[in-house]
């Protein structure tokens, strides 16, 4: 069995495979202080549940955004499995990706993992949208070589800098309101949001897609959404055209059978 973790900057996301089938995944709130023994804590409880137990764990392999996180996680592998994790971004990980962009050591994990699966599953050339912390394209070219992307605030984060600025907003969770014209000021900060991002996601897709054009051809893009808000977005967005919650854990899986 194998033990997957992608660790964000809100939550970290873990997931049990067998090969590249997923037994079961959880979330958990990244708090950069979290020791390794309350990590080996949850995941004890999580895979007891699972029917399973820590000694079927026979590789951890490892996504963070967050070296605090990282850390902690690396020490709780070495400790409780006696082994050292694979770590996308470390030597023992090659993805013989080619990353176009000024500065290729700064492509956060998560969307260089996302990049490799993306294309495995859909080709390319295509844009990847993540709805997580942040707001991200990702765009893979026909070769499967990430050539570039953009990065927005996420919704959460947006819907928090309002409450945090605004001396009279109330803190609102977000939701996706049936109407732009709202009764109340929560329900207006949450139609803000959800419909300002479907504008903003359409804008950005339409821009996308014209300036690949203009330097790459004139090939169509895929759009794929993924992350924990995607399909909340997707009914509203026609320009995606697959929705892939679990991306970079079946990602991650897939990167470890090919790595092993």
């Amino acid at each position: 069995m194998l033990l997957v973790i992608d660790s964000g900057n809100t939550n970290v996301v873990l997931g049990l495979y067998k090969g590249l089938q997923k037994i079961n995944h959880w979330r958990l709130k990244n708090d950069p202080q979290r020791p390794a023994d309350e990590y080996i804590a949850f995941i004890n409880q999580w895979i007891n549940l699972s029917g399973f137990n820590l000694e079927t764990i026979i590789d951890v392999i490892i996504s963070s955004v967050v070296p605090e996180t990282l850390f902690h996680l690396k020490q709780m592998v070495s400790t409780y499995f006696k082994n050292k994790p694979f770590v996308i971004g470390e030597s023992n990980i090659n993805l013989q990706i080619n990353v176009k962009i000024d500065d290729p050591q700064s492509l956060g994990a998560d969307r260089l993992v996302n990049a490799f699966g993306g294309y495995r599953l859909y080709g390319g050339p295509l844009v990847i949208i993540d709805f997580g912390t942040a707001t991200t394209f990702d765009i893979v070219d026909e070769e499967g070589s990430y050539i570039g992307g953009l990065i927005a605030p996420g919704v959460n984060l947006s819907l928090k800098a309002l409450y945090e600025a605004g001396a009279k907003l109330p803190p609102t969770t977000f939701a996706r309101p049936n109407q732009v014209i709202a009764k109340a000021t929560q329900t207006a900060m949450q139609a803000g949001c959800y419909w300002g991002y479907v504008g903003m996601i359409e804008g950005l897709a339409t821009r996308t897609q014209e300036e690949y054009k203009t330097l790459y051809g004139s090939s169509e893009l895929t759009f794929v959404a993924t992350g924990g808000l995607s399909s909340l977005f997707s009914d509203e967005l026609p320009i995606i055209q697959h929705v892939n919650e679990s991306l970079t854990l079946d990602s991650l899986a897939e990167i470890y059978e090919s790595c092993k």
